[in-house]
């Protein structure tokens, strides 16, 4: 019977979903799947596991149980070729004997940007850039963002009624979405770094913003914005998840005083009640925050709208209507039609009685896209000949 060949584009696949399931784990670094075959079968798998951890490669090479020697290598990112937290990936790969290494997208980051590729090349291991380009850019664009403006990647979360309401005319919203969408909506809390809100929501709802519904083994930051100092102490997120606290406030106060007792992480970002989220952005880098989901309420998603800092939205929406003036996004708004954010790349899930309506409007696949093609050169090695 004829041996079956593997698919490259299939394991390229599967290596982006090994990717995934490293997110909120890596912090600025990227996620990264691999995978380890030969011709007909896959014998091992790796993902980056933690920030300063091994590598996706290292794993999958560590992990497999015959010699590497003569194997074929596939991982969605370039293998980086310089000294981190960890030493290079390409010498691991050269020293293993892996014979062929096919990678998704070129690295976007200046340190590595080809030289990955050019290093595996000179020392003798075929290399083929570009397999499913599209699927493992997208699942990097935070990174991406990180790489390029030095800037968190900001999600805009939200469940709704119909005409756009978040809560009733008393601020009743308990529950505008099903129990599926929220138990989503905690997935999403696992995967991300930090969830942000702002004190009127902290006010209203004494949200405790962790993971509760899905099964996860870490909890993410909790970031407050409150400029004028109005949260009460006696809030769940200080009592019982003050370690994971990040205040965000204009000056110093009592509060901030007995916050830091507390153990919280408070920013003082000064000012003249107003926060600027371009300065909130840049501590929140050197914090190793990379992936943001804001989740409310209305004034605080119209600042960052306004700001123009929002990535992508994931929109709950409830088959009612509630009328009213609580509205899912508020802020100055665009001055007309034609500024408004236009989603792209627009996807919809159904959780019980709710829609879900999922897109991005920021771009940050291209640059990783042309930066690929044009390490590929004129044919599938990226050996610069002609095919």
């Amino acid at each position: 019977m004829e041996e079956k060949l593997l698919n490259p584009l299939d394991v390229m696949q599967e290596c982006a979903q090994l990717a995934l399931l490293g997110k909120g784990y890596t912090k600025t670094n990227p996620v990264v799947g691999a995978i380890v075959a030969n011709q007909s079968e896959i014998l091992s798998r790796g993902w980056h596991m933690a920030y300063g951890g091994p590598h996706a490669e290292v794993n999958a090479i560590d992990s497999c149980p015959v010699s590497t020697e003569g194997l074929d290598l596939y991982v969605t990112l370039e293998p980086c070729s310089h000294s981190g937290k960890t030493p290079p990936c390409v010498e691991k790969i050269v020293k293993s004997g892996i014979r062929r290494v096919f990678i998704g997208v070129v690295d976007p980051n200046p340190l590595v940007a080809g030289k990955g590729v050019e290093y595996l090349k000179n020392h003798g291991v075929e290399v083929y850039v570009g397999y499913m380009e599209d699927l493992c850019a997208s699942i990097i664009e935070d990174f991406v963002k990180f790489i390029t403006e030095k800037k968190p990647y900001y999600t805009f979360k939200t469940a709704q009624t119909l005409d756009g309401k978040i809560a009733s005319s008393t601020g009743d919203s308990k529950w505008i979405s099903s129990e599926a969408s929220r138990t989503y909506t905690h997935y999403m809390r696992a995967v991300s770094d930090a969830i942000l809100v702002g004190v009127n929501t902290v006010i209203a709802d004494d949200p405790e913003l962790n993971v509760r519904m899905v099964k996860s083994d870490r909890d993410p930051f909790k970031i407050v914005l409150d400029p004028k100092g109005r949260m009460p102490l006696d809030r769940k997120l200080v009592e019982n998840s003050a370690d994971k606290l990040i205040y965000v406030t204009c000056a110093e106060s009592r509060i901030t005083e007995a916050l830091r007792n507390k153990g919280a992480d408070v920013i003082t970002l000064g000012g003249d009640g107003s926060l600027d989220l371009n300065v909130l952005s840049d501590e929140l880098v050197e914090r190793s925050i990379l992936n943001v989901m804001i989740e409310g309420g209305g004034t605080t998603a119209g600042k960052f709208f306004d700001a123009g800092l929002v990535d992508k939205v994931n929109i709950f929406i409830a088959m009612m209507i509630m009328g009213g003036s609580v509205s899912s996004v508020g802020g100055n708004g665009v001055e007309n039609v034609a500024q408004a954010y236009k989603l792209k790349e627009v996807q919809s899930k159904h959780f019980e009685g709710d829609l879900m309506i999922s897109g991005k409007i920021t771009d940050y696949k291209t640059s990783v896209l042309d930066l690929t093609e044009k390490v590929r050169g004129c044919c599938a090695c990226g050996c610069g000949k002609d095919k």
